[in-house]
C-alpha cells in the first residue's frame, strides 16, 4: 500500500515541526508550508496530497482563503481539509465547516485525537 501524504500548513514553526514528526512516526509522508501563500505556490508544483491540515490564522492568506485556493487547483478539489486552530468559538467552527473544512480541531489538541480524525479521512 502506498504511503499517504499529508500537507501541513502552519505558521508556527514549533507546531509545524511537531506535526511533521508525529505524522512521519505514524508512517505518513509530509509536505509543509509556513503560510497560505507558500502553500498555494507549493501546491502548484506537487502531486495532490491525501489530506491537508491547516491553521486558520496565518499571514498573507488565512486558512479559509488557502483552502479555497487549493480547491481550485487541478486534482485538489477532493482533498479533505482539516482545520487545526486556536479559533475555538462556535462561530469559528461553523465558519470553518461552511468554508470547506471537512473537520475542525482546536488547539491545544491531543495527538491521539488528531491522528484518529486523520485516519478517518485516509481510510
Amino acid at each position: 500500500m502506498a504511503t499517504k501524504t499529508i500537507f501541513i500548513i502552519e505558521d508556527d514553526d514549533v507546531i509545524r515541526t511537531l506535526l511533521e514528526r508525529m505524522l512521519q512516526r505514524e508512517g505518513y509522508s509530509t509536505a509543509s508550508a509556513a503560510c497560505g501563500r507558500d502553500a498555494v505556490e507549493l501546491a502548484l508544483s506537487m502531486r495532490p496530497p491525501d489530506l491537508v491540515v491547516s491553521d486558520i490564522m496565518m499571514p498573507f492568506l488565512d486558512g479559509f482563503q488557502t483552502a479555497a485556493a487549493l480547491k481550485t487547483i487541478e486534482g485538489w478539489s477532493a482533498v479533505p481539509v482539516v482545520m487545526l486552530t486556536s479559533q475555538s468559538g462556535e462561530q469559528d467552527i461553523v465558519r470553518g465547516l461552511d468554508n470547506g473544512a471537512d473537520d475542525y480541531l482546536t488547539k491545544p489538541f491531543h495527538p491521539s485525537e488528531l491522528l484518529a480524525r486523520l485516519r478517518r479521512f485516509l481510510r
